[in-house]
């Protein structure tokens, strides 16, 4: 009996961290396709689509940090901070971090196609 319940608390325990990871892949996703979308709507408009660094613009709960360019270390944005998409077809280059109770993301975006070029998912459980 004591071994089905340990076997029960290991499996409860692994489930409860793919959901996590499940979950912090989704919003990585979501960041992502908030890039692509947001270049594409600057090309197709041809006008400059500003996102604010905040993590509710990414659908998202927990904290963000962001690195720019030129940038050694991640920061909380500052008030107003926003990511520019340009009508040319670029966007600025940029790294974002967000914290979450399940773990944390960090991806790193190429300025021509606005996709994350570099991604890290690490899940806390």
């Amino acid at each position: 009996m004591a071994l089905c319940m340990m076997l029960l608390g290991i499996s409860t325990l692994a489930i409860s961290g793919l959901q996590d990871e499940a979950k912090l892949k989704r919003l990585a996703s979501q960041i992502e396709t908030k890039a692509r979308q947001s270049l594409q709507q600057a090309i197709m408009g041809q006008r400059l689509i500003e996102v604010a660094l905040d993590a509710g613009s990414f659908g998202g709960e927990g904290q963000l940090q962001v690195k720019r360019l030129g940038e050694k270390a991640f920061r909380n944005p500052r008030r107003g901070e926003v990511w520019e998409f340009s009508p040319t077809g670029i966007c600025e280059p940029i790294e974002v971090r967000l914290n979450s109770s399940g773990g944390v993301i960090e991806l790193g975006f190429d300025p021509l196609t606005g996709c994350a070029v570099r991604k890290s998912v690490i899940v806390n459980s």
